[in-house]
């Protein structure tokens, strides 16, 4: 995988707390998720643009989540994978398959999608109250990647982003 720097991380983790969040979702994260969490927990890229090549604008990774340490305090909070994941599952802005793991500028999602493993970009912010929860889900995704791996390989710097 080629790594990406980041900055402004929380404390690094070990793989209870990994196990821990996993008993949480309720699902096996992939092995290069895993793995890169172990070596950096959350925080800024240095690569922090993704661009499809398609007719979609490209979008920006402003910050990784963070895995909270077993036992945290502030484990809930929404700066961590669990607390967010559980905030917006409860809430049902996000579908119980999704994993948030980084925001855009706007607090829109970069999700992993815990059945198979795409990563997919998840705008919250175009819920439509009249339409029902299943059909504003279905609305919000765009699918960016079909891995991980392949999400943070595919990373770039602004420089290399026509924006």
């Amino acid at each position: 995988m080629v790594l990406i720097q980041l900055s402004k991380s929380e404390p690094a983790i070990d793989i209870s707390d990994l196990e821990f969040l996993e008993s949480s979702i309720g699902y096996s994260l992939p092995e290069p998720f895993r793995k890169f969490y172990l070596g950096q927990n959350g925080g800024v890229a240095d690569k922090d643009w993704w661009d499809s090549g398609d007719e979609y604008e490209p979008v920006r990774v402003k910050k990784f989540k963070s895995v909270a340490k077993f036992g945290a305090d502030d484990a809930a909070d929404t700066k961590f994978l669990g607390g967010c994941y559980a905030a917006m599952t409860l809430k049902n802005v996000i579908p119980q398959t999704l994993l948030p793991f980084a925001i855009d500028d706007g607090g829109n999602f970069f999700c992993l999608d815990l059945t198979d493993g795409n990563i997919c970009f998840y705008a919250n912010d175009i819920f439509d109250p009249n339409s029902s929860f299943s059909t504003n889900h279905a609305k919000a995704y765009r699918w960016l990647a079909s891995s991980f791996q392949d999400f943070i390989e595919g990373l770039k710097d602004e420089s290399d982003v026509d924006i």
